[in-house]
Order: C-alpha cells, then structure tokens, then sequence
C-alpha cells in the first residue's frame, strides 16, 4: 500500500512537470514551484530555450531544480554544468554571447564586453537621455486609461538598446518585436518566431557592417556600445565581425524584454497595494528596496538550462552526464527554507541579497546594472508626475505564452496627474 501511495505520488508530480508548458501554470507558476521543491528533481521537462521554435525545434527532456541550494549548486558550478545549449545551436536562432559559452571562452568574451559595457556607459551616458524621453511617455499618458505593458513598460528599454547601440529611435517597435519572438514568450506562430529571428540577425549584420565601413572609410562614428564593441581589446584578444553582431543580439533579446516586465511587475505591485504609492512618494529611499523585492518576489527569468558534463547528484537525485536540466531561479527565490513567507511582499528582507533572478558566478547578468537604472527612473518620474494610480489588478492578464519568463501581456492602469 506505501508502495502504491509513493507510485501515486511520482505520478502526480510527474503530471505536474508535463503541465508546467500550460498557460495557467506559465501564468502563475509558483504553486507549483512549490510543489516541485519537496521532491528532487524529476526529468521530463520539455521547454524551449531563447531562440528555439515551438513545432519546430524538438526539445530534451530536462530535470527540473527548484530548491534554492540545488540552484545555487548549478550556478557556482560551471565546469560541471555547461552552458553550452546544443539545442539553440541546432536552430535557427543566432546564439548568445557568454550566455552560451563556458571557460576560457567566455572569460576572454566578459573581460572584452566589459571593456564596452562600462559603468560610464551604461549609465552616465543614458540617464540624462532616458529620463528626457520617460517624461515624455509618461505625460502622453496621463489622466487616461492606458495598457502599461504598450504604452510604458514596452517602450522604455528597446529605448535605451536605440540609446546604447546607436540605432534609430524609431527602430525600438522592431527590437520589442524580435525579442519577444525570440524569448519564446508571447504568442508567435512557429512561421514568425522563425521570421523574427532571421529579421534580428539580418538588422544586426547590416548595422555593424555599415559601422565597420565608416570606422574603415575615416568617418566619425558615434562612441556608442556597438563601437567600443568592434575597438574593445583585452590582452590583445578582440571581437570578430561576427560576434559583435552577436554581442548586439544578445543585448537587445536579453535586455529588452526581460527589463519590460520587471517595470511592468513594479507597477503590479503598486496596483496590488495602493499604499506603496504613497510611501514611495514620500521616501524615495524606499525605491531600491522596493525594486529588490520585487526582482526576488516577481522577478522576471524563470529558468535557463544547462548541460551537464560530469555525472553529480542533485538532492540525492544521480544526474547522469550528457543530461539536460532546467533550473527555476523564480522558484528559489520562493524557497521558505530561505525567504520565510515568499509569497509576501516584504521589503527590507535581511538577506535580499541573496535573490538570483540575475544569476550567479561567472554568468551573473551583465546588464543587471542597467535594468535597476531603467526600472528607478520609471519610478521616480511617475511618482513625480502623479498624484495617484487607477486601476485594479483584476483587470491585468499574465503572459502565457513561455516559461522563460513572468510578467504582465496587459496592464490597464490610469496615471492621475498631479495637480499644479
């Protein structure tokens, strides 16, 4: 009889793994992260990693991590678990710079992006430019209803990717576009996803040619990411061609669409509790806690995969080499052993540090930084220009369409202007 009940149990937890592709689930996963962690991992997951095609690429059965200390295990060991996706190499997407590279590869890739990628860069070169152009967005939208995910969210960070890229402004429809086709997260047919992902790597080619012939021709350049990509040297290694073409893709499917829903989970936040608009309005200092939990409680990522190179153990679970997993950073950061009452939106958490929505290690987000800076200006130019938020979370819908990631399709929401 214990024998059957166990069997009974496997079953339903297997069930379980089968079901986390449907739409309830990718929109509100964390009952059954919940469930998952009081089991080892249990294999048989099959999702799509960036880039891959529903009905066209063929998925590996991946196990599924969701404790806190088996992610963290997976993160601190890159020579055991590779980043390598032979699953994306087999597809039409281009692939990810340092997201699919492991050492010594990706050492002399991150010491080169970050010859580019600079604070100065990130930051001092785009704040005075991003909060211009926030405060434009948020007056167009004042005193009426808007959908926050299209008319805010949507539109700030493939903003900033024109801004540090040195595209054309207008171009931003089109990176919203190709980054969300190509994060497996919205609902394409398999014929666009594919399109999408041959516009992407086609727009990229062209831009960084004609970049390379004006740098070739004596022409002056703008000192934008894509140059300092092309003239970033580290020991005397630099980029080819191809993988500053690849290093701009990267940017745009990894920043613009994981950043829309971070802004967009924010003002849910703020919709689910009318009271965080006040006290942010009057405390400012409030904000980077504020966004923190928010990053942990309703952050964005979900899961990346790895492939594992040398048979391990997961919480007593043999994990062969050649394996394919798919560790949930969304479910550690709910993990009670770790974040007591995950589901709460609690500010101040001792050890909000601990939060992996941007990784950890060697493959912690490069663009972490950037994703903060966009997210603060958001918050304050709304708390500026507003007396108030109208809406109701009830109206809002979750994407879900992948499960790469969490985050509104729709935010109906009303920004009240202040009153002069």
């Amino acid at each position: 009889m214990n024998n059957n009940a166990m069997s009974n149990t496997d079953t339903e937890i297997e069930l379980l793994v089968k079901n986390m592709l449907s739409p309830e689930c990718i929109s509100n996963p964390y009952p059954v992260y919940k469930q998952l962690r009081n089991h080892a991992p249990v294999n048989g997951l099959l999702d799509y990693p960036p880039g891959t095609v529903p009905g066209v690429d063929t998925p590996y059965p991946a196990w599924v991590v969701t404790r806190y200390e088996d992610v963290d295990y997976v993160l601190r060991n890159p020579e055991i678990f590779s980043s390598e996706d032979p699953m994306q190499a087999n597809s039409s997407a281009p692939s990810l710079m340092l997201v699919n590279h492991d050492r010594p590869r990706h050492t002399a890739l991150r010491n080169l992006a970050k010859m580019a990628f600079t604070p100065k860069r990130i930051h001092d070169n785009i704040v005075e430019r991003l909060r211009l152009d926030v405060n434009k967005i948020v007056d167009r939208s004042l005193n009426t209803e808007i959908d926050f995910m299209v008319d805010v969210a949507g539109v700030i960070p493939a903003l900033v990717m024109t801004y540090l890229m040195g595209l054309p402004p207008e171009d931003y429809k089109l990176l919203v576009r190709w980054a969300n086709a190509f994060m497996v997260s919205s609902d394409f047919t398999s014929d666009e996803r594919q399109s999408c992902n041959v516009e992407l790597f086609h727009y990229f080619v062209a831009a960084v040619e004609k970049r390379y012939a004006d740098i070739e021709a004596g022409i002056e350049v703008s000192d934008d990411l894509m140059t300092a990509f092309i003239n970033a040297e580290f020991e005397g290694d630099t980029l080819s061609k191809e993988e500053v073409v690849l290093f701009c893709i990267t940017l745009v499917v990894a920043g613009a669409e994981t950043t829309t829903y971070f802004i967009g989970n924010l003002m849910g936040v703020m919709l689910e509790d009318a009271d965080w608009f006040s006290k942010l309005k009057e405390d400012r200092s409030l904000i980077r806690p504020f966004m923190e939990e928010c990053l942990r409680r309703d952050g964005p990522p979900q899961r990346l995969f790895r492939l594992v190179l040398q048979d391990c153990e997961i919480s007593g679970q043999a994990i062969k080499a050649g394996d394919w997993i798919a560790f949930f950073m969304a479910a550690a950061n709910h993990d009670e052993s770790v974040f007591p009452e995950p589901e709460k939106f609690i500010i101040g958490r001792k050890n909000i540090a601990k939060h992996v929505t941007f990784g950890r290690g060697i493959h912690h987000c490069l663009g972490a930084p950037l994703a903060r800076v966009e997210a603060e200006i958001m918050l304050n130019v709304v708390l500026d220009k507003c007396d108030g938020i109208k809406g109701s979370i009830s109206n809002s819908k979750r994407q879900s369409g992948g499960l790469l990631a969490y985050g509104f399709s729709t935010l109906p929401v009303e920004l009240v202007a202040k009153r002069s």
